[in-house]
């Protein structure tokens, strides 16, 4: 039916809420990045995210809640808000929450009895997160439940990071459905939310199921136990696929410093790189390849990873190789991202 951006100036918080409240889809500003947004509580609702996303509906969506207005009686506010969606809130939730949130966290607990199935994807387990965006932070205070909310993005391609990226990823498959996009500028952390599952505690311990820029030392230092990784896990979530935030152009990594002949093609690629552009345009002069710095500061990756893989994407390169990256703990999100971008890259 229709598709728009609010600009910042002219998005009124009431409106949005009513809105929500009529099961309409929103499309939200986060930290992290845009999310496709409806009343978790309304299950009409939900199913009109899974059908614009062309998301499987056994694939579980993550819980949006707001953090406190005051600062007064912190644990207990987390403690409320988190039993609101959890039968079973643990202390070290608490204690994540109070650290990290509002941020790029998510917590996996158990499911109360109220959630949604389709919240869910049918198991025992519940994500949340409470998002860092001032915007997104007013409509939860104002709207009093939590928003269940996706990337803005089709299932399986390159999460949204500004109001016109979701604009134009959903613009041609609208259809019949209502979309509203505010405008709250550009994601400031870039890529999603790390994913610690809590529901195991007594069986297997803390688990990382998806890494983000909150890393598992940052974990440990709250909670004080070994944080375990497992991307694989028997329990569904978030970016767990293994082709996931794709661009349709096929994505490489390797170190390009120690690119050969046969690493280049006929037709022009994109090489994104951590080396000297300068030495490197010298010695592959004669081939057709456009160079793209790339930065040391992992954080300034993340913000930029997908908005960087867009405009490569519209290049028309035959091509994109993306310098390895470091091993270490906070480029472990970025890390998995670009893992399950390659994985998914070159599907046309």
């Amino acid at each position: 039916m229709s598709i728009r951006i609010i600009p910042k100036e002219e998005i009124q918080i009431q409106d949005v809420v009513d809105r929500i409240h009529h099961g309409e889809l929103i499309a939200i500003p986060t930290e992290t990045v845009y999310g496709l947004a409806a009343d978790a509580m309304n299950d009409r609702a939900l199913k009109k995210i899974f059908r614009l996303k062309n998301r499987p509906e056994n694939h579980p969506l993550i819980i949006h809640i707001a953090p406190p207005k005051k600062e007064a009686d912190v644990s207990l506010f987390w403690e409320s808000q988190l039993s609101r969606w959890s039968s079973d809130v643990p202390p070290q939730a608490i204690a994540l929450a109070k650290a990290f949130w509002p941020g790029p966290l998510t917590i996996i607990l158990k499911k109360s009895r109220d959630v949604s199935d389709l919240v869910t994807g049918g198991q025992n387990t519940v994500g949340i997160r409470a998002p860092r965006h001032e915007l997104t932070i007013q409509i939860l205070q104002a709207l009093d439940s939590g928003l269940a909310a996706p990337s803005a993005n089709r299932y399986g391609r390159i999460s949204p990071t500004t109001a016109q990226d979701v604009f134009d990823e959903f613009e041609s498959v609208i259809g019949e459905e209502t979309l509203t996009i505010l405008d709250g500028g550009p994601c400031l952390v870039g890529i999603e939310s790390t994913i610690l599952d809590l529901s195991r505690l007594d069986e297997v311990g803390p688990v990382i199921l998806r890494p983000g820029m909150i890393t598992s030392d940052d974990i440990l230092t709250i909670i004080g136990r070994e944080i375990a990784t497992d991307r694989h896990s028997e329990i569904r979530h978030s970016g767990g696929v293994l082709g996931h935030y794709a661009p349709q152009t096929l994505l490489e990594s390797k170190k390009t410093e120690l690119m050969n002949d046969a690493d280049f093609m006929s037709n022009k690629i994109g090489i994104v790189t951590f080396g000297n552009m300068e030495e490197l345009q010298k010695k592959w002069s004669t081939k057709l390849v456009d160079w793209y710095p790339l930065p040391q500061d992992p954080n300034v990756v993340a913000q930029n990873l997908y908005g960087l893989l867009r405009e490569l994407d519209k290049k028309g390169y035959q091509k994109i190789v993306f310098d390895q990256l470091p091993d270490h703990s906070i480029w472990s999100g970025i890390q998995d991202r670009l893992s399950r971008a390659i994985y998914g890259s070159g599907q046309h």
